[in-house]
């Protein structure tokens, strides 16, 4: 461990101090040409700048010039040079990683005018140096956009699934997957494998979702990255205020029980917003903050009939029913959530920079469990509250070279729960919990899991930048992860004993502690000619994941237990381009990727212990090695008349060492479990085709895309080869390859605005979406090969209307949002003996009385649809000081 830190030291020294630069994927580019507009020769020394800034540049004895270091968003560039007139080009976009460019043709100046001469940049249709797939949504597009969260963004793009759960899958990975970044910082709960950390998307300058093969400056994903970039503080003082409510206004009273009680503050949220600039000690500052409180009730209503101390049971064919409840009515998947986020940024020299980004989120929330319809307050509650504070340095060497120096701290805290205190009285007796029958809603009883996690991070990254010449820029950085753990996992006594054992509580009871530690880094070259980009980079991974394994498979709660191995990884990506004319490039990308498993499972039942007597126990692993692809990719990318743009894309995914379980014999014969292994394997591959229209005078964007994406592997869940193994009879692991449960084979998303600046603009986002996998059962027994069966598809159709009315410095916005606007049943979940969530055979063949409800009472599942209709009516205030 001391060679290792030393050597990091090292490492991290000679980054700084060579000349090896890097490119940061958080800032932008802009590179052109200038000429006399006469002769058509090179302009030397003319000085280029962006206005309201200190950025610029000076053109070279060619006339070529580029500016580096600029943070995403829409910029006026100058060119100026005695004796001739000046030029400036507005609504110049930059986006992160990206080069824009923006070439003038200078006039010489008369004498009669001395006037600037001022152009408007036309949008680009297509990137010429894209060398992998990738999509870039910036504010102002997410502003006219009916979205409320980053996952509403990324539903957008081609290859991106959200399955029933409401999980990400790109391109046909796994929700682990995913790498999420702020401000380029790593923001992953690498325990659970979803994003740790909220950005409300008013504070989102561009999002960047990046889905096809990643340069090496990205690790620690296997089926893409998203990197959102936050706003800086603007020159001049802004204020918002939005304020909306509304609520579930939906015709499937059928399916939805309560649907029919329209309340106008089911759903609110509040949103304010100021930015600025600041002069301290005579210093350059500048600020922003934001702040969001949304709630929402919810669609999944239960009724109070029981309360958690109920008793029924059940002699012979008799039900004896107590029911105590009062019959009110109460959601089941409430949710409320407090964001709030902070942005500082100081000029404290010329050459340096300091910005401090603070994030804090926190949400209460309930998730929706079918037995508990009757007993809603047996049900727990989550609570998840998590800060972030990345404070950034930049240091500019020169105009082509800066080096941005990154700290990060993150913490965030998960608990679960009915009641906080473990000895609460109002727990009841956990044998309260056995349904009457197999189609019951429960009569009582509380849920006795109570568990707590505590997730500490802290993230060093150094990334050196340097544009060597007007066609070479070398990238590389280091970054090193220190990982703080603590889960705390406790099981509720009723009355302080233990009334009915559970075995997964048992296993995982107890405080612990893991502190996993990984390194990474990576050199880059980005090459830019007119005839070719390359963009050619390795990186270095290193894990270790500070656990302990046991020495003796058969017996792992008693035999000694020795250090995990440390896991390295070197992964190489290459990306080329070439234009093949003024309007099109094609591009070609390779990649080896590595990620390690959610840390869950290396360090899940950390006492080893093995249940007696069957099979009921899984085990981690601390020396599960990181899960590998090896992928390609091909694209297309062309424009017609200046508007639109084509884009056709195929790729291929080869998948390995994916995490999957093995069951493994003790001594004793009976006492066997599962084992977390480097196992399963799969394969993904599609194509995609998207066009896009830019506005114009019609004030119309559209953008249209369609994918044919084909996921599938040996399991779809790393649970499968355990869960086999306890079926009747007990099944073998799948040797061949079939469809993952969120293979999605036909996907089309069509977004169309209708934009006038200052008056109103129009969003519509529609989506239609292919079935997902199932497999046909009729009894429970399985009567056709594993996901050989597709549930229906999926259609979806969300609006965003705004009117504005300008006075003076101010403008007041009315808006209306329609989240499902033709109020679809969309079926995310089956009945597998028919395929459809409205239908089943059940009813054939068991009797309709069950106790506290009928059959068909029982069968009537709401969370086996998407969420109805949702309408919201909101009004904003802006204020801005020119």
């Amino acid at each position: 461990m001391k060679i290792f830190c030393k050597s990091s030291l090292y490492i991290f020294l000679l980054v700084v101090l060579s000349a090896a630069v890097i490119f940061p994927g958080q800032t932008g580019k802009i590179a052109g040409t200038v000429k006399d507009k006469s002769t058509g020769e090179p302009l030397i020394g003319v000085n280029i700048f962006i206005e309201k800034t200190t950025i610029g540049a000076a053109s070279d004895i060619n006339g070529d010039y580029f500016i580096v270091n600029i943070p995403p968003g829409e910029y006026t560039v100058v060119a100026s040079m005695i004796g001739y007139q000046s030029m400036k080009v507005t609504k110049v976009i930059v986006t992160a990683d990206k080069t824009t460019n923006i070439n003038f043709e200078l006039e010489v100046q008369r004498l009669e005018l001395n006037e600037e001469v001022v152009v408007t940049a036309e949008r680009l249709i297509i990137r010429k140096d894209l060398t992998s797939s990738e999509l870039s949504v910036t504010s102002s597009e997410i502003k006219s956009l009916p979205v409320e969260s980053l996952s509403d963004i990324l539903q957008l793009k081609a290859g991106v699934v959200t399955d029933a759960g409401g999980g990400i899958h790109i391109r046909g990975g796994r929700t682990s997957e995913v790498s999420y970044l702020i401000d380029g910082i790593p923001v992953n709960d690498n325990y659970s494998g979803s994003s740790g950390a909220s950005v409300d998307i008013q504070f989102m300058e561009e999002v960047k979702v990046i889905s096809g093969v990643f340069n090496a400056e990205y690790g620690q994903a296997l089926s893409g990255v998203v990197d959102v970039i936050t706003k800086q503080g603007s020159n001049t003082f802004q204020a918002n205020i939005s304020v909306s409510s509304g609520d579930y206004l939906s015709n499937n009273k059928d399916i939805f029980f309560n649907i029919d009680e329209f309340n106008p503050t089911g759903t609110s949220e509040i949103k304010a917003n100021i930015s600025g600039p600041l002069n301290v000690l005579g210093k350059n500052f500048s600020y922003n903050l934001a702040f969001r409180r949304f709630s929402n009730d919810g669609y999944l209503y239960g009724q109070k009939r029981f309360n958690p101390k109920d008793s029924s049971f059940q002699e012979g064919d008799a039900f004896y029913i107590v029911s105590t409840g009062d019959n009110k009515i109460i959601s089941i998947n409430p949710f409320l959530n407090y964001n709030f986020q902070g942005k500082f940024t100081l000029n404290l020299l010329q050459e340096l920079k300091i910005s401090n980004l603070f994030l804090w989120d926190k949400t209460d929330s309930k998730y929706y469990n079918h037995i508990y319809k009757l007993n809603p307050d047996g049900l727990p509650e989550k609570f998840t509250n998590s800060i972030n504070n990345i404070i950034t340095f930049t240091y500019v060497f020169s105009p082509s070279t800066f080096l941005d120096l990154k700290y990060s701290y993150g913490r965030s805290e998960e608990k679960s729960y009915v009641f906080e205190d473990i000895r609460d009285a109002r727990y009841a007796n956990p044998e309260l919990l056995n349904q009457l029958t197999s189609y019951a809603f429960l009569t009582g009883g509380t849920d006795m899991g109570h568990s707590s996690r505590i997730t500490n991070t802290n993230i060093i990254k150094a990334d050196l930048f340097s544009q060597i010449d007007n066609y070479n820029g070398i990238k590389t950085g280091i970054e090193l992860n220190i990982g703080k753990i603590q889960p705390n996992n406790e099981i509720v006594k009723y009355q302080d004993t233990l009334k009915v054992f559970d075995f997964n509580y048992f296993i995982n009871q107890g405080n612990f502690e893991y502190n996993p530690l990984s390194f990474a880094y990576y050199l880059q070259d980005k090459v830019e000619y007119k005839s070719v980009i390359i963009n050619a980079g390795v990186r270095y991974d290193y894990f270790n994941s500070n656990g302990k394994v046991p020495t003796d498979l058969r017996d792992p709660e008693n035999s000694p237990k020795i250090n995990a191995k440390e896991q390295h990884q070197v992964s190489p990506r290459l990306g080329i381009a070439f234009p093949i004319s003024a309007d099109g490039t094609i591009h070609f990308s390779y990649g080896h990727f590595f990620q390690l498993p959610p840390y869950s499972y290396l360090y899940s039942n950390p006492n080893y212990r093995v249940g007696p007597g069957g099979l009921y126990t899984l085990m981690g692993n601390a020396n599960l090695k990181a899960q590998s692809i090896v992928a390609y990719e091909l694209g297309l990318h062309y424009q017609f008349f200046d508007m639109i743009g084509l884009e056709v894309i195929g790729y291929y995914k080869d998948i390995t060492n994916l995490l999957g379980t093995e069951i493994q014999d003790s001594y004793i014969k009976s006492d066997r479990y599962a084992l977390y292994v480097n196992r399963d394997y799969g394969k993904a591959r599609g194509f995609t085709v998207s066009i896009t229209k830019r506005p114009t005078e019609d004030h119309v964007s559209v953008s249209l895309d369609y994918t044919l994406q084909i996921a599938e592997g040996n399991a779809s869940d790393p649970n499968d080869a355990y869960d086999r193994a306890q079926g009747t009879p007990p099944k073998q692991p799948n040797i061949q390859v079939v469809p993952l449960n969120w293979d999605q084979r036909h996907t089309i998303n069509l977004s169309l605005f209708y934009i006038v600046p200052g008056d109103f603009n129009l969003g519509v986002i529609a989506k239609y979406e292919s079935g997902f996998p199932y497999t046909p059962e009729l009894q429970s027994i399985q009567t056709s090969f594993e996901n050989s069966a597709r549930i229906p598809s999926k259609t979806n159709v969300d609006l965003q209307f705004n009117k504005d009315f300008m006075i003076g410095e101010t403008a007041l916005s009315f808006f209306v949002r329609v989240f499902n606007l033709f109020d679809t049943r969309n079926e995310i979940n089956v009945y597998r003996d028919t395929g459809r969530a409205g239908y089943t055979l059940l009813s054939q063949y068991t009797p309709q009385y069950q106790g506290p409800n009928t059959l068909d009472e029982f069968l009537n599942r709401p969370d086996y649809y998407s969420e109805p209709r949702r309408i919201l009516l909101g009004v904003s205030y802006n204020f801005n000081m020119q």
